[in-house]
């Protein structure tokens, strides 16, 4: 496992789309590539990627509708389609042309849906941890949508919303996110659509990078595998230890795929070998 020996974290900018203010970080110059973040998650959640990456790529990491400075109410919709315009929108909106998409977990389903709306503008796509063509299991079923109606009640689904906050550092996920943030989470999973998810995976042109790691606690190796098989050719990177952190365990040789991917020369620079501790940072 290896990443960069000092993580990248760049200062918030802001920019508008009809919906409303949405915010962002942007560094380095070259070939555009937009990172979308898992849920709960934000920008920081690709601090390791950045610096692999290299000053000549271009990274935007856009904070999505609930987190960091993005309100809510930028959100065009709550179908996972609607989020997934949020980006493109936001592609728009920053007036950049060819893009090449990554995203992280339930990020990887929206960044791959925003990739077929933005049709040849979109140079190629990373899935990282990525939902898959089937759900999860915690996902399946209707306990999600269960747990999602129970806390939209402002009296019953008050002690639930209390517990979130433990519950999802059970889970392995950092401290940081506010009760508001990871309710939206609940709702979003709940609002996972695996039958247009499927859909727009076999509606792809671009070529797509599959990473993943075979001990993810979230995602089974075998739905990663299934969707590894269904996306379009393009590296597969499957490591027997990551967790659902591949872009920060393994951000060198994620980085590196993605380079070959772009065009770019490999880069001969030091990294940490480390051990595991977190899913979040």
């Amino acid at each position: 496992m290896a990443r960069p020996e000092v993580p990248s974290d760049p200062p918030i900018s802001m920019g508008q789309i009809t919906a409303g203010p949405f915010s962002f970080t942007d560094e380095g110059s070259g070939p555009v590539v937009v990172a979308i973040p898992g849920y709960p998650g934000g920008p920081r959640d690709f601090r390791w990627l950045a610096p692999a990456l290299g000053p000549d790529v271009r990274l935007i990491r856009l904070a999505m509708p609930g987190f960091e400075q993005t309100p809510l109410a930028t959100e065009p919709g709550e179908r996972l389609l609607d989020r997934a315009r949020f980006i493109t929108q936001a592609v728009t909106s920053l007036q950049l042309g060819e893009v090449f998409l990554i995203g992280h977990s339930l990020g990887g389903a929206l960044a791959g849906m925003a990739a077929v709306e933005l049709g040849a503008r979109a140079s190629g796509l990373g899935l990282i941890c990525s939902v898959g063509p089937v759900p999860h299991p915690g996902v399946r079923g209707a306990r999600m949508q269960w747990l999602s109606a129970i806390i939209r009640r402002p009296i019953l689904g008050w002690p639930m919303r209390q517990l979130m906050p433990r519950a999802f550092s059970q889970m392995g996920f950092p401290p940081h996110f506010s009760i508001d943030q990871l309710a939206h989470t609940i709702h979003c999973a709940a609002a996972l659509d695996f039958e247009s998810w499927t859909r727009h995976i076999d509606q792809l042109s671009c070529p797509t990078l599959v990473a993943w790691g075979e001990d993810d606690p979230l995602i089974p190796s075998e739905i990663s595998t299934m969707l590894a098989e269904r996306a379009p050719p393009g590296p597969r990177l499957a490591f027997a230890r990551g967790g659902h952190s591949i872009q920060k365990h393994h951000a060198v040789e994620v980085a590196q795929a993605l380079r070959t991917m772009m065009g770019l020369p490999p880069r001969a620079e030091s990294h940490d070998e480390e051990t595991i501790t977190d899913r979040g940072e």
